[in-house]
């Protein structure tokens, strides 16, 4: 599946980023199939990349990596505030002892995201096709959280969480509103505070917080324990480990 040439080359280990990249092309270095690119140029495995007329070879090797993120730590590739990042945690070491050659970090980019003060399961891959089905509103897939929301809740509200509770929120400068609807909730405890474990399968940005929060009960601490079938389990926080794609399924 073609993909833009600055990915490619991001993905490739030729540039520590996709801006990096965007400079290689403007600056007139980068052929495909011996010609001239420009941005937005599309490529795929089958064309002959080269920069400054040596072949890019990119890592061809399909990579499932599973990090237990710790709150404070920002999913994106790059933060203009120096915010600390999520996937800088993958430069050290797996629990196994097992590192990313510097081709293969910058090959992989995080599926779906957790928001900064949220920790648990995050996956990285660089396998777009994989992560297309696991983030695409038509796959459903079951994220399971743990919640600490602030009160006493309610069976009542229980039911108005699986019911559909309408959420308003900003989307590129616009206020919109959509109906939030989790799948199961089970309480762990009632009192000061509510433990609860939560499952969604849509994926809009800060949802369990802004649902609960439209409820009455602000989240104070959120962990993802699963997606779909894979668990978090034992994995220590700010580790990671590779994963094997059938695991996932």
């Amino acid at each position: 599946m073609p993909i833009r040439l600055q990915v490619y080359l991001a993905r490739a280990g030729l540039a520590p980023s996709r801006r990096k990249a965007e400079e290689l092309i403007k600056a007139g270095k980068v052929f495909v199939n011996g010609k001239a690119t420009k941005l937005g140029d599309k490529v795929s495995e089958k064309d002959k990349v080269t920069i400054n007329r040596k072949q890019v070879e990119t890592v061809r090797t399909k990579i499932y990596i599973m990090l237990n993120k710790p709150a404070g730590y920002l999913v994106a590739q790059s933060d203009a505030r120096g915010r600390k990042l999520a996937v800088d945690l993958l430069r050290q070491p797996s629990v196994a002892g097992e590192k990313l050659s510097d081709a293969e970090f910058n090959s992989i980019f995080n599926i779906g995201r957790l928001d900064l003060d949220s920790e648990g399961l995050l996956l990285f891959t660089n396998d777009g096709r994989f992560a297309d089905s696991i983030i695409h509103p038509r796959a459903k897939i079951n994220k399971t959280y743990i919640a600490k929301v602030n009160g006493k809740i309610s069976e009542e509200t229980i039911s108005k969480l699986l019911y559909g509770v309408v959420v308003i929120a900003e989307q590129d400068g616009r206020e919109i509103k959509y109906l939030s609807r989790f799948r199961s909730v089970r309480v762990l405890g009632r009192g000061e505070f509510s433990i609860l474990v939560i499952k969604i399968s849509e994926g809009r940005k800060r949802q369990i917080r802004r649902t609960l929060e439209a409820v009455g009960h602000p989240v104070l601490t959120l962990k993802r324990i699963s997606i779909g079938n894979l668990k978090l389990n034992e994995l220590p926080i700010r580790k990671w480990r590779f994963l094997e794609k059938q695991e996932i399924a």
